[in-house]
């Protein structure tokens, strides 16, 4: 809880609590307009806060815009702290004692510098826990009550900094780390320096966004801080991102199945058993994610358990540097110089990493003796995915009109020969290669859009090549991109791209309308098979 009250000369506001509403918003306004006529410096002469030690430290401070965002956000931070955490952070400000709402709001992001010893009563365990760290003497715990801990207490503070806080006291380890996260632009309110993912929860109350931001891993305290936010029970009740935090890299390696909190125990497993280890590197996390193709978070977890059982080779990043690897170190492959400048390197490349059951990553070469997910299967399978299509038709007179998918049925041909020499079939893979998730990515082959006219109406096609069946959430992510691709990617580069129809006559073509409607070849046939065309019109 944070509330202030501002004055300039001797007029002053009502108490104004963060957040602000509307109307304490306009007397604000009014109170800044009014002290800037009067030419008389505007102050928070009066606070209060959840925060004990931080009403000392706001009082008097100048007023104004800035200032009130500042304050406004410094709330956000405080609702994404515990109360035990909230103290800590009045004992670190009476400590560092700052003199901006800058200096505040970056402490708050520097918990983990200092210790609480909790129970401060306790005066015997105190004077021990300090000759502990001063000294490093081991007290019997018999003794406890003859130290004197005033003295210990005193002769500590003398080259270490500590203050009291409702919780006990705070004591400022040395030599720790200090950045400053908020310069010119605020940080991510839920953001933890040691955190490894930053989510985003948001869902729709009564016609309004709500959303809450919080790090993981998170104990039950902040989780439960989070539900109560966010009005909910249970997390499945809202959506879920994931973007930001110290270990962001890593989203785009983990099973496209996943809730808040599975990721927050394989968060928790990371801090505890995995960057722990120093050796360990995000770039082998990813080589071994990636290799291993987890498709939910228990196999993730099984990957990461053991990292020390993958090699990874990273100077070797493609099937080309692995044939060249065997020709050069394994006897069982050999050719001649001349020979090998006439070979498909690709290709052997390719059947080498299949013959000895090794993977290639974006991170180098991977090689296990034992893996723990399944192998990717050998067998492709196609699979088309149906949209909508609409249209705008312009005349050599530069007169548009609105086409639809009935009208573009006419077109197919000048449309597909469009699509056949587009960029996009530059690449084997396709809008495959822009997938944004590394394991669905090894899964998929390729991804190829064309048209296809069906019962009298042009439709768009995704052709999706895969290495085996796809999961339900997995063609969830695949639709989800594919939207993207035809809204802002792919798809609005091609709606430009002007179709030569004859006669001076120019077609663009529109893969991306409203509401997307995606559906695979077996649901959209299926449909129109049993019901009327009248049915089907209504999804354009």
């Amino acid at each position: 809880m944070l509330a202030i009250q501002i004055e300039y000369g001797d007029i002053k506001s009502e108490e104004l609590v963060f957040p602000l509403s509307d109307k304490e918003k306009e007397i604000i306004y009014f109170m800044i307009e009014s002290g800037e006529r009067a030419a008389l410096p505007l102050t928070i002469c009066s606070s209060r806060s959840s925060v004990q030690m931080l009403p000392s430290c706001i009082n008097g401070l100048k007023f104004n815009e800035q200032s009130q965002k500042e304050i406004a956000f410094l709330q956000e931070r405080l609702d994404r702290l515990t109360a035990t955490e909230q103290d800590i952070l009045s004992g670190i400000l009476e400590i560092e004692k700052p003199k901006t709402l800058k200096e505040i709001i970056n402490l708050s992001y520097h918990l983990r510098n200092y210790e609480l010893l909790k129970d401060s009563s306790d005066s015997g365990r105190m004077a021990a826990e300090l000759l502990i760290r001063d000294k490093k003497i081991e007290v019997p715990q018999e003794i406890w009550p003859l130290l004197d801990f005033e003295w210990i207490r005193d002769r500590f503070f003398d080259t270490h900094q500590g203050a009291y806080c409702p919780s006990g006291l705070v004591l400022k380890y040395e030599g720790a780390e200090v950045t400053e996260m908020y310069q010119d632009y605020f940080p991510d309110p839920g953001y933890e320096k040691d955190g490894a993912f930053l989510i985003h929860l948001h869902k729709m109350s009564d016609g309004q966004p709500v959303s809450y931001s919080v790090s993981l891993p998170a104990d039950a305290e902040k989780l439960d801080m989070a539900r109560r936010a966010m009005g909910i029970q249970d997390f499945s009740e809202c959506k879920m991102n994931q973007y930001g935090g110290p270990l962001d890299q890593l989203k785009r390696y983990l099973p496209v199945a996943i809730d808040v909190e599975s990721l927050n125990q394989f968060a928790i497993f990371l801090r505890d058993q995995v960057m722990a280890d120093e050796r360990q590197s995000l770039n082998v996390l990813m080589a071994a994610l990636e290799a291993e193709c987890p498709r939910n978070m228990e196999e993730a977890l099984n990957v990461v358990s053991d990292l020390s059982r993958y090699q990874i080779f990273e100077d070797i990043q493609s099937p080309e540097d692995y044939a060249r690897f065997k020709m050069a170190h394994d006897g069982s492959v050999y050719a001649t110089p001349i020979c090998e400048s006439y070979l498909d390197l690709r290709g052997l490349g390719e059947a080498l990493l299949k013959r000895d059951g090794v993977m290639m990553t974006n991170h180098g070469l991977v090689i296990c003796n034992r893996w723990c997910c399944e192998r990717l299967p050998d067998d492709v399978v196609v699979t088309r995915l149906f949209s909508p299509l609409s249209g705008t038709y312009e005349n050599e007179e530069e007169y548009q009109s609105s086409f639809s998918a009935m009208d573009l049925a006419g077109y197919e041909y000048n449309i597909r020969k469009a699509i056949e020499v587009d960029f996009i079939q530059e690449n084997p893979k396709g809008l495959a290669e822009y997938l944004n998730n590394q394991l669905v990515k090894q899964r998929v082959i390729s991804m190829f859009p064309t048209v296809e006219n069906y019962h009298y109406q042009l439709w768009g096609v995704l052709e999706v090549k895969s290495r085996g069946e796809l999961r339900p959430e997995e063609w969830a992510f695949i639709k989800e991109e594919w939207t993207g691709q035809a809204a802002d990617g792919w798809g609005e580069v091609f709606e430009q791209e002007e179709i030569n129809c004859g006669e001076g006559d120019t077609l663009y073509v529109h893969f991306y309308t409203d509401g997307m409607d995606i559906r695979t070849e077996e649901e959209l046939k299926g449909i129109t098979e049993e019901q009327s065309g009248v049915q089907m019109k209504g999804m354009i």
